[in-house]
């Protein structure tokens, strides 16, 4: 993929959500692409649309965020929920639970100069949401309903900023 495109889609995402463009066929089809592959699919190109959007969106909601992992690392960009139900039925009860509380996260960023966020997250199922209010929304009905339930956000893993845990059978 080509840096033109890639800047594109990260551009076009920030825009959509601030309500200032609508979604492209293009950016529609990234985000497909991205909730559809498993992380064996997922590209390098990915990552960096990804780190574009986070450089350069700051959400205005502050949720509770949750990610189940095998392995604890740290730097990496990642999805995690909105629903700790969620992130433990990822989890089959093994590993780790990663917890973002993004008002603790994000509490110094207002200070960070537009554009150059080092810490953020983007909410994927805000996005799905707000195109499903389009005619015509880009994405089918059956979509929007099986992958909104996930709550999905992206944002940059900081374990200096974010609670570990070790799942544990009850």
């Amino acid at each position: 993929m080509t840096n033109d495109k890639k800047t594109r889609i990260s551009n076009n995402l920030v825009a959509f959500m601030r309500s200032e463009e609508t979604l492209t066929d293009e950016a529609a089809a990234f985000i497909r692409h991205w909730i559809l592959t498993d992380k064996k699919g997922k590209l390098k190109a990915d990552y960096d649309i990804w780190d574009m959007v986070l450089k350069r969106y700051l959400p205005e909601s502050r949720p509770v965020l949750f990610r189940s992992t095998a392995r604890k690392v740290d730097g990496k960009i990642a999805s995690f929920t909105g629903t700790l139900r969620c992130a433990e039925k990822f989890s089959g009860g093994k590993g780790y639970l990663i917890i973002c509380d993004t008002k603790e996260f994000l509490q110094f960023s207002d200070m960070e100069s537009p554009g150059n966020y080092s810490r953020s997250f983007f909410p994927v199922a805000e996005l799905l949401r707000k195109e499903a209010e389009n005619t015509p929304c880009k994405f089918s009905p059956k979509f929007l309903e099986e992958y909104t339930k996930e709550d999905e956000y992206i944002t940059r893993v900081n374990l200096n900023c974010m609670y570990v845990c070790k799942w544990q059978s009850v």
